[in-house]
């Protein structure tokens, strides 16, 4: 179910009734084929989730010991309930 949400807002719809957008033909006849929008998917830009732990000692010491205490942790819950 589409909702067209620009007939709500009146200043909105106006605005966009007043702006005029020139598309040039260029680019509406042109369409990429499949290979390469998939090698366009695959060349594109990836953000490193870790990055932000990793930027500092603390946090990248942290990265390396965080698996060690789970596991020692799973270890001892283990332990427990035998």
């Amino acid at each position: 179910m589409l909702k067209n949400e620009f007939h709500k807002e009146q200043w909105l719809k106006d605005s966009l009734d007043h702006d005029k957008v020139e598309i040039p033909k260029q680019l509406i006849t042109h369409k990429k084929s499949r290979w390469q929008r998939f090698i366009q998917y695959l060349a594109s830009p990836t953000k490193d989730p870790l990055e932000p732990i990793c930027s500092s000692s603390v946090g990248y010491n942290s990265l390396k010991l965080l698996p060690i205490v789970t596991a020692v942790f799973i270890t001892i819950i283990q332990i427990l309930l035998q």
